[in-house]
Protein backbone atom coordinates (compact mmCIF):
# COMPACT_ATOMS: atom_id res chain seq x y z
CA UNK A 1 0.00 0.00 0.00
CA UNK A 2 1.58 3.38 -1.00
CA UNK A 3 1.65 5.47 1.88
CA UNK A 4 0.40 9.13 1.31
CA UNK A 5 2.11 12.25 2.77
CA UNK A 6 0.35 15.33 3.75
CA UNK A 7 1.45 18.77 4.79
CA UNK A 8 1.71 20.62 8.19
CA UNK A 9 -0.94 23.08 6.83
CA UNK A 10 -2.99 20.23 6.14
CA UNK A 11 -2.62 18.07 9.09
CA UNK A 12 -2.42 21.46 11.91
CA UNK A 13 -6.34 22.33 9.42
CA UNK A 14 -7.42 18.90 9.94
CA UNK A 15 -6.48 18.81 13.94
CA UNK A 16 -8.45 22.57 13.92
CA UNK A 17 -11.64 21.18 12.70
CA UNK A 18 -11.53 17.92 14.94
CA UNK A 19 -11.28 20.64 17.62
CA UNK A 20 -13.66 23.12 16.25
CA UNK A 21 -16.54 20.13 15.71
CA UNK A 22 -16.15 18.91 19.62
CA UNK A 23 -18.67 20.44 21.23
CA UNK A 24 -17.26 20.17 24.59
CA UNK A 25 -14.41 22.31 23.65
CA UNK A 26 -16.69 25.05 21.83
CA UNK A 27 -17.28 26.39 25.20
CA UNK A 28 -15.17 25.19 28.15
CA UNK A 29 -15.24 26.87 31.98
CA UNK A 30 -11.39 27.18 33.21
CA UNK A 31 -10.12 28.48 36.64
CA UNK A 32 -6.13 29.50 36.33
CA UNK A 33 -3.57 32.24 36.70
CA UNK A 34 -2.20 34.73 34.39
CA UNK A 35 1.35 34.75 33.16
CA UNK A 36 3.40 36.33 30.38
CA UNK A 37 0.98 39.05 29.95
CA UNK A 38 1.28 40.24 26.54
CA UNK A 39 -0.77 43.30 25.64
CA UNK A 40 -0.97 44.65 22.18
CA UNK A 41 -1.08 47.98 20.75
CA UNK A 42 -4.11 46.88 18.75
CA UNK A 43 -6.13 45.95 22.18
CA UNK A 44 -5.82 42.23 21.83
CA UNK A 45 -4.26 40.30 25.16
CA UNK A 46 -2.08 37.30 24.75
CA UNK A 47 -1.06 35.85 27.98
CA UNK A 48 -0.16 32.02 29.38
CA UNK A 49 -3.29 30.40 32.22
CA UNK A 50 -1.95 28.27 34.22
CA UNK A 51 -2.58 25.68 36.84
CA UNK A 52 -0.85 27.09 40.03
CA UNK A 53 -0.65 23.09 41.52
CA UNK A 54 0.72 21.54 38.53
CA UNK A 55 2.17 23.87 36.64
CA UNK A 56 0.49 22.96 33.84
CA UNK A 57 -0.06 26.03 31.27
CA UNK A 58 -1.48 27.02 27.97
CA UNK A 59 -1.60 29.78 25.63
CA UNK A 60 -4.45 32.14 25.33
CA UNK A 61 -5.77 35.14 23.30
CA UNK A 62 -8.69 37.55 23.92
CA UNK A 63 -9.48 39.66 20.84
CA UNK A 64 -9.87 43.84 21.79
CA UNK A 65 -13.64 43.36 21.06
CA UNK A 66 -14.45 41.06 24.16
CA UNK A 67 -11.41 42.54 25.69
CA UNK A 68 -12.94 46.50 26.29
CA UNK A 69 -15.68 45.10 28.75
CA UNK A 70 -13.38 43.71 31.06
CA UNK A 71 -14.27 45.63 34.35
CA UNK A 72 -10.08 45.06 35.63
CA UNK A 73 -6.87 45.39 34.37
CA UNK A 74 -5.13 42.00 33.33
CA UNK A 75 -1.90 41.78 35.07
CA UNK A 76 0.48 38.85 35.50
CA UNK A 77 0.20 36.45 38.95
CA UNK A 78 -3.90 37.25 38.97
CA UNK A 79 -6.15 34.30 39.20
CA UNK A 80 -9.38 34.62 36.84
CA UNK A 81 -12.63 32.50 35.47
CA UNK A 82 -12.33 32.32 31.72
CA UNK A 83 -15.19 31.51 29.65
CA UNK A 84 -13.07 30.04 26.37
CA UNK A 85 -13.12 27.86 23.44
CA UNK A 86 -10.38 25.44 22.37
CA UNK A 87 -8.96 25.56 18.98
CA UNK A 88 -5.49 25.20 16.93
CA UNK A 89 -3.80 28.25 15.67
CA UNK A 90 -3.32 26.32 12.34
CA UNK A 91 0.15 28.85 11.45
CA UNK A 92 2.05 27.91 14.53
CA UNK A 93 0.58 24.47 14.79
CA UNK A 94 -0.57 25.53 18.58
CA UNK A 95 -3.90 24.75 20.46
CA UNK A 96 -4.84 27.52 22.49
CA UNK A 97 -8.15 29.27 24.13
CA UNK A 98 -9.46 32.11 22.51
CA UNK A 99 -11.80 33.99 25.58
CA UNK A 100 -14.83 35.27 25.48
CA UNK A 101 -15.32 36.48 28.68
CA UNK A 102 -12.96 36.81 32.11
CA UNK A 103 -13.74 37.33 36.00
CA UNK A 104 -10.72 38.07 38.63
CA UNK A 105 -10.57 35.15 41.19
CA UNK A 106 -7.56 37.15 43.02
CA UNK A 107 -3.31 36.97 42.96
CA UNK A 108 -1.60 33.55 41.86
CA UNK A 109 0.72 31.94 44.84
CA UNK A 110 3.70 32.78 43.05
CA UNK A 111 2.65 36.98 42.45
CA UNK A 112 2.05 37.12 46.10
CA UNK A 113 5.71 35.31 46.73
CA UNK A 114 6.95 37.87 44.67
CA UNK A 115 5.80 40.74 46.33
CA UNK A 116 6.47 39.38 49.56
CA UNK A 117 10.61 39.23 48.18
CA UNK A 118 10.45 42.74 46.42
CA UNK A 119 9.04 44.30 49.80
CA UNK A 120 11.28 42.45 51.81
CA UNK A 121 14.29 43.51 49.95
CA UNK A 122 13.48 46.95 49.30
CA UNK A 123 12.98 47.60 53.00
CA UNK A 124 17.07 46.05 53.66
CA UNK A 125 17.40 48.97 50.39
CA UNK A 126 18.85 46.42 47.94
CA UNK A 127 16.92 48.49 45.83
CA UNK A 128 18.16 51.78 46.34
CA UNK A 129 19.95 53.58 43.31
CA UNK A 130 22.68 55.05 45.46
CA UNK A 131 24.05 51.57 45.83
CA UNK A 132 23.97 51.29 41.77
CA UNK A 133 27.34 51.02 40.32
CA UNK A 134 27.70 53.14 37.07
CA UNK A 135 27.97 51.13 33.63
CA UNK A 136 31.35 51.93 31.79
CA UNK A 137 30.20 53.65 28.80
CA UNK A 138 33.34 52.15 26.56
CA UNK A 139 33.97 48.84 28.27
CA UNK A 140 36.73 46.82 27.37
CA UNK A 141 35.70 43.00 28.64
CA UNK A 142 32.23 42.15 28.89
CA UNK A 143 30.93 38.54 30.45
CA UNK A 144 27.51 37.51 29.05
CA UNK A 145 25.95 34.85 31.09
CA UNK A 146 22.70 33.01 28.75
CA UNK A 147 21.24 29.96 27.68
CA UNK A 148 23.87 28.35 25.52
CA UNK A 149 21.42 28.17 22.75
CA UNK A 150 19.15 30.60 23.55
CA UNK A 151 17.52 33.12 20.77
CA UNK A 152 18.45 36.35 23.05
CA UNK A 153 21.66 35.25 23.33
CA UNK A 154 22.10 35.45 19.73
CA UNK A 155 20.53 38.53 19.46
CA UNK A 156 23.03 40.20 22.02
CA UNK A 157 25.75 39.23 20.29
CA UNK A 158 24.23 40.26 17.02
CA UNK A 159 23.81 43.77 18.09
CA UNK A 160 27.10 44.21 20.08
CA UNK A 161 29.26 43.12 16.93
CA UNK A 162 26.81 45.56 15.09
CA UNK A 163 27.28 48.55 17.78
CA UNK A 164 30.77 47.89 18.79
CA UNK A 165 32.92 45.16 17.79
CA UNK A 166 35.87 45.88 18.99
CA UNK A 167 34.57 44.91 22.99
CA UNK A 168 35.64 41.99 23.94
CA UNK A 169 32.98 38.95 24.78
CA UNK A 170 33.03 36.32 26.40
CA UNK A 171 30.19 33.83 27.10
CA UNK A 172 28.92 32.08 30.07
CA UNK A 173 26.32 29.27 29.17
CA UNK A 174 23.65 29.34 32.51
CA UNK A 175 19.99 26.98 32.47
CA UNK A 176 17.91 30.17 32.85
CA UNK A 177 14.69 27.87 33.89
CA UNK A 178 14.05 24.62 35.88
CA UNK A 179 14.39 23.28 39.18
CA UNK A 180 17.71 25.13 41.05
CA UNK A 181 19.25 26.72 37.77
CA UNK A 182 19.48 30.23 39.90
CA UNK A 183 21.74 28.59 42.11
CA UNK A 184 24.33 27.52 38.86
CA UNK A 185 23.78 31.19 37.70
CA UNK A 186 25.11 32.56 41.39
CA UNK A 187 27.84 29.98 41.59
CA UNK A 188 28.70 31.83 37.98
CA UNK A 189 27.93 35.03 38.83
CA UNK A 190 30.71 34.79 41.68
CA UNK A 191 33.61 33.45 39.71
CA UNK A 192 33.27 36.17 37.07
CA UNK A 193 33.28 39.00 39.73
CA UNK A 194 36.50 37.81 40.56
CA UNK A 195 37.72 38.20 36.76
CA UNK A 196 38.18 41.68 36.31
CA UNK A 197 35.57 42.36 33.35
CA UNK A 198 34.09 45.86 32.59
CA UNK A 199 30.39 44.82 32.78
CA UNK A 200 28.27 41.41 33.46
CA UNK A 201 25.26 40.97 31.51
CA UNK A 202 22.40 38.52 32.51
CA UNK A 203 20.16 38.01 29.80
CA UNK A 204 17.11 35.49 28.97
CA UNK A 205 14.31 35.41 26.70
CA UNK A 206 10.86 36.06 27.77
CA UNK A 207 8.52 33.74 29.27
CA UNK A 208 5.66 33.27 32.13
CA UNK A 209 6.01 34.07 35.32
CA UNK A 210 7.10 30.43 36.74
CA UNK A 211 9.44 30.38 33.91
CA UNK A 212 11.00 33.36 34.92
CA UNK A 213 11.02 32.14 38.65
CA UNK A 214 14.86 31.38 38.77
CA UNK A 215 15.31 34.86 38.04
CA UNK A 216 13.26 36.31 41.59
CA UNK A 217 14.71 33.82 44.11
CA UNK A 218 16.08 35.60 47.04
CA UNK A 219 19.55 34.18 46.94
CA UNK A 220 20.68 35.75 43.54
CA UNK A 221 18.93 39.18 44.05
CA UNK A 222 21.23 39.05 46.85
CA UNK A 223 24.55 38.15 45.41
CA UNK A 224 23.65 40.51 42.63
CA UNK A 225 23.94 43.34 45.41
CA UNK A 226 27.21 41.87 46.95
CA UNK A 227 28.92 42.15 42.86
CA UNK A 228 32.05 44.29 42.67
CA UNK A 229 31.43 44.33 38.73
CA UNK A 230 28.35 46.36 37.07
CA UNK A 231 25.60 44.59 35.52
CA UNK A 232 22.93 44.65 33.02
CA UNK A 233 20.08 42.30 33.02
CA UNK A 234 17.70 41.63 30.28
CA UNK A 235 15.37 39.21 31.21
CA UNK A 236 11.88 38.47 29.30
CA UNK A 237 9.90 40.88 27.53
CA UNK A 238 9.49 44.31 28.28
CA UNK A 239 6.30 43.77 30.48
CA UNK A 240 8.23 41.08 32.52
CA UNK A 241 10.17 42.39 35.91
CA UNK A 242 12.11 40.00 38.18
CA UNK A 243 13.85 40.76 41.17
CA UNK A 244 16.97 40.94 40.05
CA UNK A 245 15.78 43.73 37.36
CA UNK A 246 15.31 45.83 40.61
CA UNK A 247 18.50 44.98 42.20
CA UNK A 248 21.07 45.10 39.32
CA UNK A 249 22.55 48.62 38.23
CA UNK A 250 20.22 48.34 35.06
CA UNK A 251 17.43 46.96 33.71
CA UNK A 252 17.15 46.69 30.24
CA UNK A 253 13.62 45.49 29.34
CA UNK A 254 14.69 43.02 26.87
CA UNK A 255 18.29 40.98 26.05
CA UNK A 256 18.86 43.17 22.55
CA UNK A 257 17.76 46.17 25.17
CA UNK A 258 20.78 45.10 27.30
CA UNK A 259 23.36 45.04 24.79
CA UNK A 260 22.13 48.47 23.76
CA UNK A 261 22.71 49.99 26.53
CA UNK A 262 26.14 47.76 27.29
CA UNK A 263 27.82 48.84 24.86
CA UNK A 264 27.94 52.47 22.36
CA UNK A 265 27.36 52.59 19.05
CA UNK A 266 30.06 52.80 16.36
CA UNK A 267 28.28 54.93 14.26
CA UNK A 268 26.91 56.94 16.75
CA UNK A 269 30.48 57.63 18.48
CA UNK A 270 31.80 57.99 14.42
CA UNK A 271 29.43 60.48 13.82
CA UNK A 272 29.70 62.43 17.29
CA UNK A 273 33.41 62.21 16.12
CA UNK A 274 33.28 64.21 12.60
CA UNK A 275 31.00 66.74 14.61
CA UNK A 276 33.85 67.40 17.10
CA UNK A 277 35.92 67.42 14.38
CA UNK A 278 33.29 70.03 12.28
CA UNK A 279 33.25 72.11 15.48
CA UNK A 280 36.96 72.18 16.33
CA UNK A 281 37.74 73.38 12.89
CA UNK A 282 35.29 76.40 13.04
CA UNK A 283 36.92 76.85 16.46
CA UNK A 284 40.06 77.03 14.92
CA UNK A 285 38.81 79.44 12.07
CA UNK A 286 36.96 81.57 13.76
CA UNK A 287 40.17 81.81 16.58
CA UNK A 288 42.71 82.18 13.19
CA UNK A 289 40.08 85.21 12.00
CA UNK A 290 40.01 87.11 15.29
CA UNK A 291 43.93 86.80 16.18
CA UNK A 292 44.18 88.00 12.91
CA UNK A 293 42.30 90.85 13.48
CA UNK A 294 44.34 91.62 16.56
CA UNK A 295 47.52 91.56 14.88
CA UNK A 296 46.11 94.16 12.75
CA UNK A 297 45.37 96.24 15.00
CA UNK A 298 48.81 95.83 17.20
CA UNK A 299 50.65 96.78 14.09
CA UNK A 300 48.77 99.72 13.79
CA UNK A 301 48.95 100.47 17.49
CA UNK A 302 51.64 103.39 18.70
CA UNK A 303 53.71 100.49 19.92
CA UNK A 304 55.41 99.70 16.41
CA UNK A 305 54.56 103.22 15.17
CA UNK A 306 56.38 105.42 17.62
CA UNK A 307 57.93 102.77 20.43
CA UNK A 308 59.76 106.17 22.80
CA UNK A 309 55.95 106.76 23.93
CA UNK A 310 56.38 103.23 25.69
CA UNK A 311 59.21 104.34 27.79
CA UNK A 312 58.11 107.58 28.57
CA UNK A 313 55.03 106.16 30.13
CA UNK A 314 57.16 103.92 32.01
CA UNK A 315 59.64 106.94 32.63
CA UNK A 316 56.67 108.19 34.55
CA UNK A 317 56.15 105.71 37.00
CA UNK A 318 59.17 104.92 37.63
CA UNK A 319 59.34 108.56 38.73
CA UNK A 320 56.53 108.25 40.46
CA UNK A 321 57.57 105.14 42.43
CA UNK A 322 61.15 106.52 43.32
CA UNK A 323 59.16 109.45 44.66
CA UNK A 324 57.21 107.53 46.92
CA UNK A 325 59.80 105.24 47.63
CA UNK A 326 61.84 108.46 49.22
CA UNK A 327 58.50 110.01 50.72
CA UNK A 328 58.18 106.11 52.14
CA UNK A 329 61.74 106.18 53.85
CA UNK A 330 61.58 109.52 55.41
CA UNK A 331 58.72 108.16 56.77
CA UNK A 332 60.01 105.21 57.89
CA UNK A 333 63.40 107.12 59.52
CA UNK A 334 60.99 109.43 61.40
CA UNK A 335 58.78 106.86 63.12
CA UNK A 336 62.02 105.09 63.92
CA UNK A 337 63.46 108.18 65.30
CA UNK A 338 60.12 108.94 67.60
CA UNK A 339 60.07 105.10 67.96
CA UNK A 340 63.79 104.82 69.43
CA UNK A 341 63.02 108.21 71.72
CA UNK A 342 59.95 106.53 73.03
CA UNK A 343 61.93 103.31 73.53
CA UNK A 344 64.71 104.79 75.33
CA UNK A 345 62.69 106.72 77.96
CA UNK A 346 60.42 103.98 78.56
CA UNK A 347 64.58 101.98 79.25
CA UNK A 348 65.70 105.19 81.44
CA UNK A 349 62.19 105.25 83.82
CA UNK A 350 62.50 101.05 84.03
CA UNK A 351 66.00 101.55 85.00
CA UNK A 352 64.94 104.17 87.67
CA UNK A 353 62.67 102.35 89.22
CA UNK A 354 64.52 98.99 89.22
CA UNK A 355 67.23 100.61 90.70
CA UNK A 356 64.66 102.14 93.81
CA UNK A 357 63.50 98.67 94.13
CA UNK A 358 67.09 96.88 94.73
CA UNK A 359 68.46 99.98 96.61
CA UNK A 360 65.82 99.16 99.26
CA UNK A 361 65.92 95.42 98.51
CA UNK A 362 69.82 96.15 99.25
CA UNK A 363 68.65 98.30 102.79
CA UNK A 364 66.26 95.11 103.91
CA UNK A 365 69.32 92.90 103.57
CA UNK A 366 71.51 94.93 105.09
CA UNK A 367 69.83 94.97 107.81
CA UNK A 368 68.19 92.04 108.00
CA UNK A 369 71.82 90.52 108.30
CA UNK A 370 73.19 93.19 111.05
CA UNK A 371 70.27 91.23 112.76
CA UNK A 372 70.82 88.27 111.88
CA UNK A 373 74.89 88.88 113.35
CA UNK A 374 73.92 90.68 116.30
CA UNK A 375 71.50 87.43 117.36
CA UNK A 376 74.46 85.10 116.09
CA UNK A 377 77.26 86.93 118.30
CA UNK A 378 75.25 87.25 121.38
CA UNK A 379 74.36 83.79 121.08
CA UNK A 380 77.94 83.00 120.67
CA UNK A 381 79.26 85.22 123.83
CA UNK A 382 75.83 83.05 125.87
CA UNK A 383 77.53 79.58 124.90
CA UNK A 384 80.79 81.05 125.97
CA UNK A 385 79.86 82.43 129.19
CA UNK A 386 78.37 79.08 130.10
CA UNK A 387 81.50 76.89 128.80
CA UNK A 388 83.29 79.28 130.93
CA UNK A 389 81.27 78.52 133.94
CA UNK A 390 81.53 74.92 133.27
CA UNK A 391 85.37 75.09 133.02
CA UNK A 392 85.93 77.35 136.11
CA UNK A 393 83.57 74.23 138.14
CA UNK A 394 85.70 71.76 136.43
CA UNK A 395 88.97 73.54 137.85
CA UNK A 396 91.76 72.11 140.13
CA UNK A 397 92.39 75.08 141.67
CA UNK A 398 88.55 75.31 142.68
CA UNK A 399 89.33 71.72 144.38
CA UNK A 400 91.66 73.29 145.84
CA UNK A 401 89.89 75.96 147.46
CA UNK A 402 87.84 73.97 149.11
CA UNK A 403 90.76 72.28 150.92
CA UNK A 404 91.41 69.71 148.90
CA UNK A 405 95.17 69.14 147.66
CA UNK A 406 97.50 67.15 145.52
CA UNK A 407 100.47 64.79 146.35
CA UNK A 408 103.29 64.59 143.81
CA UNK A 409 105.48 62.30 142.95
CA UNK A 410 108.57 62.94 140.95
CA UNK A 411 106.09 65.24 139.04
CA UNK A 412 103.63 62.81 139.02
CA UNK A 413 99.95 62.86 140.24
CA UNK A 414 99.82 60.11 143.18
CA UNK A 415 96.76 58.36 142.20
CA UNK A 416 97.28 55.19 144.86
CA UNK A 417 98.48 54.37 148.18
CA UNK A 418 100.71 51.66 146.67
CA UNK A 419 102.36 54.21 144.79
CA UNK A 420 104.11 55.42 148.36
CA UNK A 421 107.11 53.78 150.27
CA UNK A 422 108.66 54.40 153.21
CA UNK A 423 111.03 57.75 152.64
CA UNK A 424 109.59 58.83 149.55
CA UNK A 425 109.94 62.47 149.09
CA UNK A 426 106.25 63.93 148.27
CA UNK A 427 105.45 67.47 147.32
CA UNK A 428 101.94 68.62 148.35
CA UNK A 429 99.87 71.17 146.25
CA UNK A 430 97.69 73.84 148.24
CA UNK A 431 95.79 76.38 146.88
CA UNK A 432 98.37 79.27 148.05
CA UNK A 433 101.62 77.08 147.65
CA UNK A 434 103.95 73.91 147.58
CA UNK A 435 105.07 71.89 150.32
CA UNK A 436 107.61 68.59 150.36
CA UNK A 437 107.26 66.35 152.69
CA UNK A 438 108.53 62.46 153.88
CA UNK A 439 106.83 59.39 154.08
CA UNK A 440 107.11 57.73 157.42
Amino acid sequence: MERQYVSVHALNRYIKAVLDNDMQLQTVYIRGEISNYRPHPSGHMYFTLKDDQTESCISAIMFASQARYLKFRLRDGMKVFITAQVSVFEKAGRYQLYVRSMQEDGLGNLYLRFNELKQTLEREGLFNSMHKKAIPFMPERLAILSAKQGDGLQDVLHILHQRYPLVRRDIYPVPVQGRDAYKYIIETLRHVDQLGYSTILLVRGGGSIENLWNFNEEALARCIYDLKTPIITGVGHETDFTLVDYVSDFRAPTPTAAAVVAVPSQKELLSHLENKIMQLSNVMRKTIYLEKQKLEQYTHSYVFTDPSRIFETKFMKLDNVHLKLNNYKIRIKQKSHYEMHKKVIQLNTLIKQKQLIETKNISNKQELLKNCFENYLKNKKTSFSYCIEKLDLLSPLKTLQRGYIISKKNDAIIKSVKDLHTDDTITLVYADGKKEVIVK
